[in-house]
């Protein structure tokens, strides 16, 4: 699940100081074609389990004191409609 986290947290960093947003549809498109799974060994659906996947990375960022890095989750992943998706 940290191999998950991390690499959102990673591609967060690049979409954020790059001004980029990314919705959860298009985040489970790139986690599909980069072979991530759900934690049930499927692909993901761009709906609410990618949306708690990006909860989740937000939530870990934040308990291991990095609320500056959890900001990026939350400036780069946004819902359909631009909204915050953390």
């Amino acid at each position: 699940m940290n191999q998950k986290k991390t690499y959102i947290w990673k591609l967060a960093i690049f979409l954020a100081s790059n001004g980029m947003k990314m919705s959860g549809e298009e985040l489970a498109d790139h986690l599909n074609r980069n072979n991530f799974l759900t934690s049930y060994g499927t692909e993901y659906q761009g709906g609410r389990g990618t949306y708690k996947l990006i909860h989740e990375t937000y939530n870990w960022l934040k308990d291991l004191g990095l609320q500056n890095e959890a900001d990026k989750i939350a400036e780069a992943f946004v819902t359909p409609n631009g909204d915050f998706a953390y």
